[in-house]
């Protein structure tokens, strides 16, 4: 294993604070004050704050692509990013890995493997979501990622493994899929299966198990943290319903049964609202601004829904993608349609907002770019050239995307 860089110091509280999530230590950096923690970014629910990225680019012509990175094993996770480094999870019957690239030439710094469950003991996985769909996380000094094996490890940006465990062998006919995510000092994974479905949440620094709560379903969506006018409430879906718990304590807080089918896709949040859709479901808008036992359902909708993709929100607007390339505006406080556009190819991907516009990469590896807004305003697309079903992480001015074979930095700064 090859060593990699320390991550020099900066504040990243101010990042946080802008998010609305105050949930992140205090990490290293010292120009780059870079840090896309978890699937989604900061708090889970697609909002980039503080970045600039290209609207741009063109994989095959290289244009404003800073380098390009064969990624030899298998993963369907998001790409992280914590100071000069980019993480993702890789793996096949043979490993499970971390692998950590340098943000500013791509080059695999080092990588950390788990194989503790024997090639002839894995669990059943399609082979499209493979043994790494889940997207790692990290609070800027540690990364922790686990596997459709139950493996979870965590280990230092610098590649030394910190702490592991295994949960129970998983139940899951398509293979587990949910992204971790952080709060304060502790990593929650959310671990919905046919069997011993659960919710736990790790001590970053140890490893120890803080909490942990019964779960009652399957699902394939990840959880958000939003921060409830002061209470930070973990929200997550499954096949039956919307829950929120306290994000320190693991309190069951309210549950709005909402949602069927098979759920892959996450809740969206904006202004006290959180916002649910998928395909053999609804999209539903709860209001959670009172910090009610049994909140408010403003409206249900039930037209193009996603299957994997998530929806994404502003004060005023929600935007559905599906699977089938229909992108849908609708009203957040009233479910009225805005606007529906059909684009030519479907989404997997989820889309991110990013100050007025929203960034959406379908699976042939091109972003659609358009304003977040009641009118539809296409702004243009890019091309990667390469399929892509992974959700981008956007950090200052660059954007990292993996896609079906390579993991790519793109910037409008010189190409190196």
């Amino acid at each position: 294993m090859s060593e990699g860089r320390e991550v020099s110091s900066y504040d990243v509280r101010a990042l946080v604070i802008l998010c609305g999530l105050a949930c992140i230590p205090l990490v290293q950096a010292e120009e780059k004050a870079w840090l896309w923690p978890s699937f989604r970014g900061a708090g889970g629910y697609g909002h980039a704050i503080d970045v600039d990225p290209p609207t741009l680019w063109n994989g095959k012509e290289g244009t404003h692509i800073l380098w390009k990175t064969l990624v030899e094993r298998h993963g369907m996770s998001s790409p992280i990013v914590a100071g000069d480094c980019v993480f993702i999870t890789a793996a096949d019957h043979l490993a499970r890995q971390v692998l950590c690239y340098d943000t500013d030439s791509g080059e695999l710094l080092w990588h950390q493997e788990m194989n503790t469950v024997a090639e002839d003991d894995l669990p059943f996985v399609l082979e499209e979501t493979g043994y790494a769909a889940p997207t790692p996380v990290t609070d800027g000094t540690r990364v922790a990622a686990i596997f459709a094996t139950g493996e979870l490890i965590c280990v230092t940006v610098g590649g030394d493994r910190v702490w592991t465990d295994q949960l129970p062998f998983p139940k899951n006919h398509y293979g587990h899929a949910s992204s971790l995510i952080g709060f304060g000092d502790v990593v929650i994974v959310q671990y919905d299966q046919e069997e011993n479905a659960m919710l736990v949440a790790y001590q970053f620094a140890t490893g120890k198990r803080v909490w942990e709560v019964k779960r009652d379903s399957i699902s394939w969506s990840s959880p958000i943290v939003a921060d409830n006018h002061g209470r930070d409430e973990l929200i997550l879906t499954n096949c039956k319903a919307v829950d929120s718990y306290a994000a320190k304590s693991g309190e069951h807080l309210w549950r709005v049964a909402c949602l069927s089918g098979e759920v892959a896709s996450s809740a969206a949040y904006a202004d006290g609202i959180v916002f649910v859709a998928s395909e053999g479901a609804t999209a539903a808008a709860i209001d959670i601004r009172e910090h009610a036992k049994e909140p408010k359902i403003l409206w249900e909708w039930d037209d193009a829904l996603p299957d994997a993709s998530s929806p994404v929100a502003t004060k005023d607007c929600l935007f559905v993608p599906t699977a089938f390339g229909t992108v849908t505006c609708l009203n957040a406080k009233t479910g009225a349609v805005h606007w529906e556009h059909e684009f030519d190819r479907g989404f997997n991907s989820s889309p991110i907002l990013v100050d007025d516009r929203v960034y959406i990469t379908d699976l042939s590896g091109t972003t659609q770019i358009f304003k977040a807004s009641k009118t539809f305003e296409w702004l243009g697309a890019a091309s990667m050239g390469e399929a892509t079903y992974a959700t981008p992480a956007f950090a200052k001015n660059r954007i990292f995307v993996r896609g079906l074979s390579h993991l790519y930095c793109i910037s409008g700064e010189t190409q190196k």
